[in-house]
């Protein structure tokens, strides 16, 4: 699935965890440990005002210090409104809720902590037939204008362990992954606090699984921020269902290598919206999915991304892919996030995108984003989006499409 102070100056000023010498790529902030540390730190911005969430902060960390059992959530509404649809849906309203658990096993405190997390969720529209991800598919865009905005009712999404090992140079986790943590991730991913549409968030030209069973790893093999990451996973994703049946009894897959190199992310970089990807870092990722009993056929590729700081408060970033088999074979984008020096809790970012659909006969689209996320508390986080598509693919009649969002999410 962000900037205020970055998670990792957040780690840097709590005693409880030790310092780690290369940064968690495995730790992102719609995980559940990275969503808990990223809400966790504090806020600050213009006009803020104080919040009312102090006794259950207070609760939230004793049970931390006393049992290594960290809580948290998050609810959130996205409202868009498409200036035309041929689906004949201009208005979405989707809902969010995400509770989080994070508990060390074995080694509490310690940087070779044994962690479990799990994520509970809960997705659907409100008062609208679609929620905004089938919303603006609907209205033309081949590229959804709210990636992970969806419906599924309330079960458990994620749940694993993972543990960090020889100074952190050696990461894994197992069990019910959000593949898109670890697959061509990047600062800017995360859609319930940055960037909406899919171009800038997951890669468009991959066919990641979202969630399902699968294991990843990464290690630094060198001295010099060097990394190597590769995971395995089932294709076959399940919102709420555990999945580990398809990983076992079906020989289909979907595999992942990357080599990149990441500035350490715990140097504390103000713009850092992803614990596992700090703010200077640039990689390659193939991957490779196997055909699938549907009848889709096998689909390979390739993408990279380059993000880097412009001082301390701005970063850019530049990324792209290209795929066989998959439905759009070809994107590319850029853009910038900035927050404001007296509101580092604030963000505003603007982005540019292009993607090629493999059907024969619909047209390149081409995608521009920009939103402000004002920090209204330290809980509550408004921010309004606005997206403007040339030539929507799925809608050849039209020539551009408006998608207008207001997001709004509380975070207890």
């Amino acid at each position: 699935m962000t900037p205020t102070l970055s998670v990792a100056q957040s780690v840097q000023a709590s005693p409880t965890y030790a310092e780690p010498t290369y940064p968690d790529l495995l730790d992102g902030t719609m995980s559940p440990e990275g969503d808990l540390e990223d809400d966790a730190i504090p806020k600050r911005g213009f006009f803020r005002f104080p919040t009312s969430f102090g006794p259950w902060m207070e609760f939230k960390q004793s049970l931390q210090q006393n049992y290594g059992i960290t809580i948290g959530g998050s609810y959130g509404i996205l409202y868009q409104n498409y200036s035309q649809s041929f689906g004949g849906e201009e208005d979405a309203v989707g809902s969010k809720f995400t509770f989080n658990v994070s508990a060390d096993l074995l080694n509490r405190g310690q940087a070779n902590a044994l962690t479990f997390d799990m994520a509970i969720e809960d997705r659907r529209p409100l008062g609208t037939d679609q929620p905004p991800l089938w919303a603006g598919l609907s209205a033309g865009s081949i590229t959804a204008t709210a990636a992970t905005w969806g419906e599924f009712d309330i079960g458990v999404t994620q749940a694993y362990v993972r543990q960090n090992l020889f100074d952190g140079r050696v990461q894994y986790a197992i069990g019910k992954l959000f593949a898109p943590n670890f697959v061509n991730a990047y600062p800017f991913f995360d859609d319930n606090r940055q960037f909406l549409n899919q171009n800038f968030t997951t890669s468009p030209t991959i066919p990641v699984p979202l969630r399902g069973f699968g294991m990843v790893g990464a290690v630094y093999p060198t001295e010099n921020n060097l990394y190597v990451s590769a995971g395995i996973y089932t294709p076959y994703s399940d919102d709420t269902g555990w999945t580990i049946d398809d990983f076992f009894e079906k020989n289909d897959y979907f595999y992942n290598v990357e080599v990149g190199w990441s500035g350490l992310a715990r140097t504390g970089v103000p713009v850092q919206a992803r614990g596992p990807m700090d703010a200077n870092n640039v990689h390659v990722t193939t991957w490779y999915r196997d055909p699938l009993e549907d009848g889709s056929p096998r689909a390979y590729g390739a993408a990279f991304n380059a993000n880097f700081t412009i001082g301390e408060n701005a970063m850019w970033f530049v990324r792209g892919g290209l795929s066989e088999g998959w439905l759009i074979d070809r994107n590319l984008a850029a853009g910038i996030g900035y927050r404001p020096t007296n509101a580092p809790s604030d963000l505003a970012g603007v982005a540019i995108g292009w993607a090629r659909p493999a059907i024969s006969g619909l047209t390149d689209q081409y995608t521009v984003e920009a939103f402000y996320r004002f920090q209204v508390t330290e809980q509550l986080a408004v921010t309004p989006d606005v997206q403007f598509i040339v030539d929507p693919a799925l809608d050849p009649t039209e020539d551009y499409l408006w998608a207008l969002g207001l997001r709004a999410r509380l975070a207890f």
